[in-house]
């Protein structure tokens, strides 16, 4: 929260895998962000961290992915045959949902 407050404007959380996950349980309202992207965060239980956001999603209110059930606004954009970390400039083939990714970011984060 002290982040966005020194910025003075609303924040938005992203990361990516670990980072992905993090992103979306830093939805909780004591964090103060105004949105947040995950990409390949497991939204579910996962090896070692135990529960994730699709089991935290009461205690969730940014827009995210994985809410349904707890009624939170968000949006899930899967690119099937997409290999795990294929939002990289390395991955050629996946040029098209890279893109097509890219611009859904900067939608999202014009309207956060």
């Amino acid at each position: 929260m002290a982040a966005a407050e020194r910025l003075g404007r609303p924040a938005v959380a992203l990361g990516f895998c670990r980072g992905g996950r993090n992103a979306f349980l830093a939805s909780a309202p004591r964090f103060g962000f105004a949105g947040v992207i995950g990409f390949y965060g497991v939204p579910g239980i996962a090896g070692p961290y135990g529960p994730g956001p699709t089991q935290q999603a009461d205690e969730l209110s940014a827009p995210t992915s994985a809410c349904s059930a707890a009624g939170v606004r968000h949006e899930l954009v899967t690119c099937p045959g997409a290999a795990h970390g294929f939002f990289d400039a390395e991955y050629g083939e996946h040029r098209a949902a890279c893109e097509d990714d890219w611009k859904r970011v900067l939608e999202f984060l014009t309207a956060a």
